[in-house]
């Protein structure tokens, strides 16, 4: 299936080729192995000078200690390793081996994505969804998640951010298990990064063939006619997104999918007229309770919006309880997903 780059959106590897050598953004002056100055000035003309200095800033910050992800459980996180303590926890209590059992255990789901806009000509189009991959946390589930994909028909391949389990480790081992995982994707496959992921795994991503949407859009073809598939950076905690640049670069009629890594933009995703948003971020929670009830929250969107389907206004969306699994190979009563999106007109 071919592409066509809207308006403000280049092919990096076109534009890395076009370009002459330019000093690197605030923060980068020292690009970590197999970056270059030229890929940091495609970043920059990508994504924003202004908004790659604020990633490449915030990221430093994190490395550093003076930028905290998330303080969960009453802010205990800040002070105890709440991933040892979960581990420990489920060891104490006899269920270590079966929620690494439910980490392992991928499902396909089937979602039929129904909307009263989409061009007669898009029904029955497929669009496979991964999200929160963590392929780092243990590289046994790669293999795993391989041999799911093997026999999955689709059409078009998203993956809605967090290629790493930690937020400042190194990133080498998530880029190579997910380059392995690539080569068992058919093209076109594309991304956005999440809260997890660092600025720098896009170019060796994106020379492997993973095409990236740094608040960019992408026109993908289908049976004569255009789906405008937009992708906004990571809005949770980099908050180097931008939805309004996005929107106006799609046609006014023309049927929008945004990849947003976090559902907590709904409403402002709404109120721009986007017709539907995929997402991830949340893992339905991944410790749950019976009947899937989260016991931790991860972001500020209402519990019908955090795993599924759901509509907001005119918007239809999809969270992803995540392919992955974050912080411990644990799952319980909520099963890791590979989702399989069929567009249908409503």
């Amino acid at each position: 299936m071919a592409e066509r780059l809207d308006r403000g959106a280049r092919r990096p590897s076109a534009a890395a080729q076009e370009r002459s050598a330019a000093p690197a953004p605030d923060g980068a002056s020292s690009a970590p192995a197999g970056l270059t100055p030229d890929d940091y000035a495609d970043l920059a003309q990508r994504l924003g000078r202004s908004r790659l200095r604020q990633r490449l800033n915030t990221q430093i910050y994190h490395v550093a200690g003076d930028a905290h992800q998330d303080a969960i459980l009453f802010g205990l996180s800040r002070m105890l390793d709440i991933d040892v303590l979960a581990e420990r926890t489920a060891r104490l209590l006899g269920i270590h081996r079966w929620g690494y059992r439910n980490f392992m255990d991928l499902r396909l789901v089937e979602h039929r994505l129904a909307h009263p806009r989409l061009p007669p000509a898009l029904a029955g189009l497929r669009v496979l969804q991964l999200s929160d991959l963590h392929l780092d946390l243990d590289p046994a589930l790669g293999a795993v998640l391989r041999e799911h994909l093997a026999g999955v028909e689709y059409d078009v391949a998203v993956i809605t951010g967090d290629f790493r389990n930690t937020t400042d480790a190194d990133h080498g081992p998530s880029v190579t298990e997910t380059l392995t995982l690539l080569s068992a994707l058919r093209p076109p496959v594309y991304a956005v990064l999440g809260n997890h992921d660092f600025i720098e795994i896009v170019p060796p991503l994106e020379r492997a063939g993973l095409r990236f949407l740094l608040n960019e859009v992408v026109t993908v073809p289908f049976q004569g006619a255009e789906l405008h598939l937009g992708g906004v950076d990571d809005p949770h905690f980099y908050r180097t997104h931008d939805l309004a640049g996005v929107r106006d670069a799609i046609p006014d009629t023309g049927f929008s999918l945004l990849l947003c890594h976090s559902p907590e933009t709904y409403r402002e995703v709404a109120g721009y007229g986007f017709d539907v948003m995929l997402s991830g971020h949340t893992h339905g929670g991944q410790i749950c309770l019976p009947g899937g009830r989260a016991l931790v929250s991860v972001c500020d969107a209402p519990k019908p919006m955090q795993a599924g389907a759901w509509q907001y206004r005119e918007l239809r969306g999809y969270t992803s309880v995540g392919t992955g699994s974050c912080g411990v190979p644990l799952r319980y009563f909520c099963p890791p997903e590979i989702t399989l999106h069929h567009l249908v007109r409503a």
